[in-house]
């Protein structure tokens, strides 16, 4: 059963800026990291199901840094989905359909039952992304002294695990979480923004 997903995300996580785990072993800022994604399905399908324009986020609190286990994750998806696509993504995003997504699975100790929200993206010079009650993500561009983006390239951790070779480097500063399931976090400043294509 194939599927291809291409968009963006906006993420950020507990740690200072920049996020260390993205080139290997690290010890994060705080002992423990907590990281929160949020994709904007540009185009996409899944089993003859359109997935273009929907989103979903994802958040995950690891006991350490991101190269060891996921104590525990959730999928959220927008509310303006219907059931088909919740039905696509949830497979696709907790590894039942093979891909990228699969590997990452098989890190997570625990899934929690997904949530269906309202996910709002302001998009602008400094983006701000809402997840129901829960999430805020606000994001910064990190700029050149000649005003040029900021990025990342070639990361090894991003490469390998999520099969991207660029994050656009962001500011994150009063980004927050607060699941009642999950560790309350804010960030302590890293953020990025990342254009993805993904397929299995």
């Amino acid at each position: 059963m194939s599927w291809n997903l291409s968009g963006d995300w906006f993420e950020s996580c507990s740690c200072k800026m920049m996020c260390r785990c993205t080139l290997g072993p690290a010890e994060p800022d705080q002992g423990w990291c907590s990281h929160g994604y949020v994709m904007r399905l540009a185009e996409g399908q899944s089993d003859g199901i359109d997935l273009g324009g929907t989103k979903v986020a994802l958040a995950m609190d690891l006991p350490g840094d991101f190269t060891g286990p996921i104590d525990v994750a959730r999928l959220y998806i927008d509310e303006r989905t219907s059931q088909e696509q919740r039905r696509e993504l949830e497979a696709i995003f907790t590894g039942q359909r093979g891909g990228l997504w699969a590997g990452i699975n098989q890190a997570v100790q625990s899934w929690l039952e997904p949530k269906i929200v309202s996910i709002a993206i302001a998009d602008g010079e400094n983006p701000e992304v809402t997840v129901g009650d829960v999430g805020w993500l606000g994001l910064t561009p990190l700029r050149t002294a000649d005003g040029r983006q900021a990025k990342l390239l070639d990361a090894p951790v991003v490469a390998a695990g999520l099969g991207v070779d660029t994050i656009d480097l962001h500011l994150s500063e009063g980004t927050k979480w607060s699941d009642p399931d999950m560790r309350h976090w804010e960030s302590l400043g890293f953020g990025g923004r990342v254009e993805f294509s993904w397929s299995a």
